[in-house]
């Protein structure tokens, strides 16, 4: 025999609640209701409750703002100033800037000749007849023809750049040199032989193409880069209660331009009081950020960051303040919603708080001596300045593409000298080119009279785009020394001296005959300068494409081998 087991099956579960005045509902025991107050008062204390300050919370506030308009751009910190055009980018005026015929020199072939062709089409939208513009194409193909190879294949500036030889091969007789076009239809130059229609027609497009060229090509104001210093340098000024008031950048790397690049130059005394300003209301918002500890008892705070696991030692103070104000008074902090201009300096004239208690306080700066929030440092004596929010015109979004140069500054101790090394130069093509891809110089070895003996070389050959700096006197009668760029000589076998290779780009500037380093600019570390092609927009969505440099840190020492005097194996050649 055996025990029948019964199953019972459930559709749903329904609790059942004793009957009471309210007619058996769960309202009773939703409410919860606590016989025992001193447990309140006990969790209370262990929670630390009874040690807080009986404050309330902000509900409502009132604040004023006085706003003064930024005016004029400074190149170099201590240039003329030029009017700060309305919509323009800072970064685009603190990259793009150049010296006269800089511009010219830094086209690379292709967009020369991109150039030049642009305006043969723009020629064509004049209506002129086709024998006409036969005849305005080969003038001015004559007047403006591309660089042609040099007789002598050693003064070839691109002997180093085949990309560059072959497209110079195709683009000839084809494309007119857009760089010296500029310069021969800014001096009034036109083709002989053209009617007073055709002039007027030649005229007109030489004129929209020259404003095309402008905004493309020159530059917008002169240069802030400090080529001693490797390291922007300019300033934007305005007039604040009839007082000038400038914001300086003295070491900007590149990049975005942002408010703590600045030092702020108020004068000697202090700023008068602000005045005016239309008061508004707006509603105060708790401060709140991943990781922060969550008001409520049972509620898990965000698994993503973990606080508590920040490991700090006992001198890190900076770690330790930031946990303990994430942990302890992360819920201590409120903003306000508020609109300003850009392009313009703001401050606070007044600024009210009401709380949960109704309660109005007028708030002030918050500072204590030295020690100050949101302060731009004094130029004049490095302590904090005024309380001023300056919103610069700054570009919200920006696209940067690969480095067209490149130049690692590096010391090579065992030589006694820096190197400033070529690693990427633009090329011709409008691309970068690896200068370590050159075929290297020939060994200048000078064969021994017998086979058994060793051969005398004078120096070890240094890679051609290994360009040497030398430590010069700073000033005369000084021990301190700065660094010079130089030449490290080349020689055949025969002792004959070849042609010196120049640098090839435009961050060491061939063309200047002495060019300057400070010698605590480069560290041991080494410094990384390059180029890098960048494009933005504008706050009335007008496009800004220039070339800006950024400067990193570098990757160490440098060995350049560079030996004099050796006695070497001849090579088997010989």
């Amino acid at each position: 025999m055996f025990d029948v087991m019964a199953f019972n099956q459930y559709h749903r579960l329904e609790p059942v609640v004793r009957p009471s005045g309210t007619g058996g509902q769960l309202d009773e025991a939703l409410a919860a209701r606590v016989a025992d107050p001193l447990f309140l008062l006990a969790r209370q204390w262990q929670l630390a409750e009874f040690a807080g300050e009986d404050g309330g919370s902000p509900v409502w506030c009132e604040i004023a703002t006085e706003s003064t308009p930024l005016g004029a751009f400074r190149p170099s910190g201590d240039g003329a100033d030029v009017p700060l055009p309305k919509g323009v980018p800072l970064e685009f005026l603190a990259e793009a800037g150049g010296t006269p015929g800089e511009a010219e020199r830094a086209l690379p072939l292709r967009a020369s000749a991109r150039a030049g062709r642009r305006f043969l089409d723009t020629l064509r939208t004049q209506g002129l007849s086709e024998a006409a513009l036969e005849r305005i194409d080969a003038a001015v193909l004559a007047k403006a023809p591309l660089p042609r190879p040099p007789a002598n294949p050693e003064d070839d500036p691109l002997r180093r750049d085949p990309g560059g030889r072959a497209l110079r091969e195709v683009l000839a007789d084809r494309a007119p040199d857009g760089a010296a076009l500029a310069g021969h239809l800014e001096g009034g130059w036109r083709p002989s032989g053209l009617s007073g229609a055709q002039q007027a027609a030649f005229d007109e497009a030489a004129e929209l193409w020259l404003t095309w060229f402008a905004e493309r090509h020159r530059p917008p104001v002169p240069s802030s880069w400090a080529r001693e210093r490797l390291e922007h340098r300019f300033a934007v000024t305005a007039t604040l209660a009839g007082r000038p008031v400038t914001l300086t950048a003295p070491e900007y790397a590149g990049g975005a331009a942002d408010a703590y690049h600045f030092d702020l130059d108020a004068g000697t005394t202090p700023l008068p009081a602000p005045s005016g300003g239309t008061a508004r209301g707006v509603l105060p918002t708790r401060v709140t950020y991943p990781g922060m500890p969550a008001e409520r008892w049972w509620e898990f705070e965000d698994a993503r960051v973990n606080l508590p696991a920040v490991g700090a030692g006992t001198r890190d103070l900076a770690r330790l303040l930031v946990v303990e104000f994430a942990n302890i008074y992360g819920n201590d902090h409120w903003m306000i919603p508020l609109e300003l201009a850009t392009s313009a300096l703001h401050r606070i004239s007044t600024l009210s708080v009401v709380d949960t208690f109704e309660e109005t306080t007028a708030l002030q700066p918050a500072e204590d001596g030295p020690w100050s929030v949101f302060r731009l440092t004094n130029a004049r004596d490095g302590k904090p300045g005024p309380p001023l929010l300056p919103l610069l015109p700054t570009a919200s979004a920006r696209l940067e593409g690969t480095a067209v140069e490149e130049v690692l500054f590096a010391r090579d101790e065992m030589a006694n000298l820096g190197f400033a090394i070529e690693r990427t130069v633009q090329s011709a093509t409008g691309r970068p080119r690896v200068r370590a891809d050159e075929p290297p110089d020939a060994d200048p070895q000078v064969p021994p009279t017998d086979p058994s003996w060793l051969a005398y070389r004078l120096l070890t050959p240094v890679p051609a785009h290994w360009i040497p700096l030398v430590p010069v006197p700073l000033a005369a009668d000084s021990a301190a020394v700065c660094l010079r760029r130089g030449q490290i000589p080349r020689f055949q076998a025969d002792g004959t001296r070849l042609p010196q290779v120049k640098a090839a780009g435009r961050i060491l500037e061939p063309e200047v005959k002495r060019v300057f380093f400070r010698d605590e600019e480069i560290p041991r570390s080494g410094v990384t300068v390059s180029r890098v092609p960048v494009v933005a927009r504008g706050e009335d969505g007008r496009v800004f494409p220039w070339v800006g440099r950024r400067v990193r840190a570098g990757r160490g020492e440098a060995s350049s081998a560079l030996a004099f005097d050796g006695a070497v194996p001849p090579r088997g050649d010989q």
